[in-house]
């Protein structure tokens, strides 16, 4: 890798050149363990075959958007987090966040096997192959979903629609739950406009429960975090359809890039309240049933461009409908996936009677220009809006030297631009296919909502880039 990529300074923020390139010691102070005091080096001797990822499979990630990588981590790392959980669940210190799912990060114990899943195989430098220099893994999400209960509560199934990571689920006191509360507020139910920016009013330092804020910026311009690489591992068997696995959205990060494209260029913002985002679905509150409004490319159906629909033998939602917009990826324990931030991911349900375990990281490439970079209150690895603190008015930048909102933004249209080791494959796709998309796509306006909700159209290519 050319160091001059991420330009000339040897350190950003609490990060050396030579920790985000070759990744952490075994005493890394900001270990989960080290910093609770627990053991002062706790990173195994990074154990696991290399991992080389071909020319094959790259072509495979930029198509489909994600990539499944076998016997990624070794079963002594993945049995040893499995036990510390199975630990954690018998003393009762897990939180269901969601009926369905439970949350197994509470302890620095879970954690740290949690980290070492990642940082203590090869794992974690395969991805600085394929990525390039970031900042070490400190902590992650681990969303575990039980099987079904003795009631037939089949738990898990988040919809077919998928999400993208950094999109705000705004909180009860914000959202309205009928027309009255759209009233008091001033605003108009009936008019699309007024939906469509519903949270207009509020600021960037009003954030929901989950600590994702409104707005990113003061200046509001952007209401959606990113990241560059959204990370799964599977310390539990998900070989058997219907046993909660991840489902993604084939093909639809060359959708949501062109989507965020055309945000960017009808003036923004981009995400929720840009162009074809509404923070309020405009119909919803009309029909006096107030919700989120989603972006348009997630409102279709997968098309020929994205492989079509879905249909495989038992992949059935909690009601036992069959999911035909969303992909399992299906892992063996030990197996680990990559995919793009843009690419819409959702939860599915686990029939089985057995709980299904799995780790996940989100990681951003090295900043050198980020005075926070690798600062431990960011929690590297978990989180979704990597320039924002819990307390909204922490982080200060000098845009003049460092802006990351508006790289966010650029990234969210260029997303193949911070994968160094995908750079000759995503140029040689993209001569074949004679321009930037494997399809182009329109964004057109709709007579309904002035900002634009129509499905998107196919247009010719003719090299565009």
């Amino acid at each position: 890798m050319d160091r001059a990529a991420i330009g000339s300074s040897p350190v950003a923020g609490q990060v050396s050149w030579d920790l985000a390139i070759n990744g952490p010691p075994a005493d890394y102070k900001y270990f989960p363990e080290v910093r609770a005091g627990i053991n002062a080096s706790p990173l195994p001797q990074r154990i696991g075959p290399e991992i080389t990822i071909t020319d094959k499979q790259k072509t495979s990630f930029y198509h489909d958007g994600f990539l499944i990588i076998k016997h990624a981590v070794p079963l002594d790392l993945t049995r040893e987090a499995r036990v510390r959980v199975e630990g954690l669940r018998d003393r009762g210190g897990t939180t269901e966040f969601q009926r369905g799912f439970q949350f197994f990060a509470t302890s620095p114990e879970c954690q740290q096997a949690f980290v070492n899943m990642f940082e203590g195989s090869q794992l974690g430098a395969c991805l600085r192959e394929l990525i390039g220099p970031f900042s070490p893994i400190i902590a992650c999400d681990a969303h575990n979903t039980p099987g079904a209960d003795d009631s037939g509560f089949v738990g898990g199934d988040q919809g077919e629609m998928g999400h993208i990571d950094g999109m705000m689920a705004p909180p009860p006191e914000f959202y309205p739950a009928n027309r009255d509360d759209i009233i008091a507020l001033g605003k108009d139910p009936d008019d699309p406009e007024a939906m469509h920016r519903y949270m207009s009013h509020l600021n960037h330092t009003i954030q929901n429960p989950m600590g994702t804020p409104f707005y990113m910026d003061p200046e509001q311009t952007l209401t959606i975090g990113d990241f560059t690489a959204f990370v799964g591992i599977a310390f539990s068997d998900q070989t058997v359809i219907g046993s909660g696995q991840t489902g993604v959205r084939r093909g639809f990060h060359h959708d949501m890039e062109q989507f965020f494209r055309m945000q960017r260029e009808a003036g923004g913002p981009i995400g929720y309240e840009g162009p074809g985002w509404p923070r309020v679905e405009p119909i919803s509150a009309a029909h006096g049933q107030p919700h989120m409004g989603m972006p348009t490319p997630l409102l279709q159906p997968p098309g020929p461009r994205h492989g079509g629909s879905v249909h495989i033998d038992g992949w059935r939602d909690s009601r036992g409908n069959p999911y035909t917009w969303l992909t399992p990826v299906s892992l063996e324990e030990g197996d680990a996936f990559i995919a793009l931030h843009g690419l819409p991911h959702a939860g599915t349900a686990n029939h089985s009677r057995r709980t299904r375990y799995a780790a996940f990281y989100r990681v951003r490439r090295f900043r050198s220009q980020n005075p926070y970079e690798g600062d431990p209150r960011w929690m590297h690895g978990t989180r979704d809006h990597n320039d924002r603190l819990g307390d909204a008015s922490a982080a200060k930048f000098d845009y003049d030297t460092y802006n990351p909102y508006a790289m966010t933004i650029d990234h969210l249209c260029d997303m193949w631009s911070e994968w160094d080791g995908m750079q000759e494959i995503v140029n040689s796709e993209r001569d074949k296919q004679g321009g930037r998309y494997p399809v182009r796509l329109e964004f057109p306006q709709s007579e309904h909502y002035s900002l634009g909700r129509l499905r998107p159209v196919e247009k010719p290519q003719e090299g565009w880039r």
